[in-house]
């Protein structure tokens, strides 16, 4: 097992730090948003990557447990990242999100919530500006742009 923990600009994104483990790699997305996604990866190649999305709070506090030291952690400003006025972010989906196994037409994602999916991140494939009809997958790390404001009802309505 290595101690290294790599780290990796993700460009309108955030960062990505790995850690090699025993059985898998152990990566962490951190948005500009504050939202971080972790992704256990079973290197193995058997098993698909096991993915978890904490809130800022949440991660601050397994972050605490993890350290050893649980506290209560002081409030933090979240930060968005925004271009020329937009957000760049993603959402992974999981089995039971309202979104998986449903069309992208179907869901109305820019009628409901005002977010565009530019990207969808299957497995090793990348489905670039995907048509209406593409259906989306438990899975699926879904690539968005919108408006800041908007970001939370995406969540809520393709993500769960």
């Amino acid at each position: 097992m290595s101690d290294q923990i790599r780290e990796q600009e993700l460009p309108g994104i955030g960062r990505r730090y790995s850690v090699q483990a025993d059985g898998g790699e152990v990566s962490v997305v951190i948005h500009h948003s504050g939202r971080r996604d972790i992704y256990l990866a079973d290197t193995t190649g058997h098993q698909p990557p096991a993915v978890a999305t904490l809130s800022d709070d949440q991660a601050r506090r397994l972050g605490a447990v993890l350290a050893g030291a649980y506290f209560q952690p002081t409030l933090t400003r979240q930060i968005e990242a925004v271009v020329g006025g937009l957000l760049i972010d993603w959402v992974t989906l999981r089995p039971d999100s309202p979104g998986a196994g449903r069309s992208i037409a179907d869901l109305q994602v820019r009628r409901q919530t005002r977010m565009t999916i530019v990207a969808i991140l299957r497995g090793d494939d990348v489905v670039v500006v995907p048509e209406p009809t593409e259906v989306l997958q438990a899975g699926d790390r879904v690539v968005i742009v919108g408006r800041p404001d908007d970001l939370d009802g995406f969540v809520r309505h393709v993500a769960g």
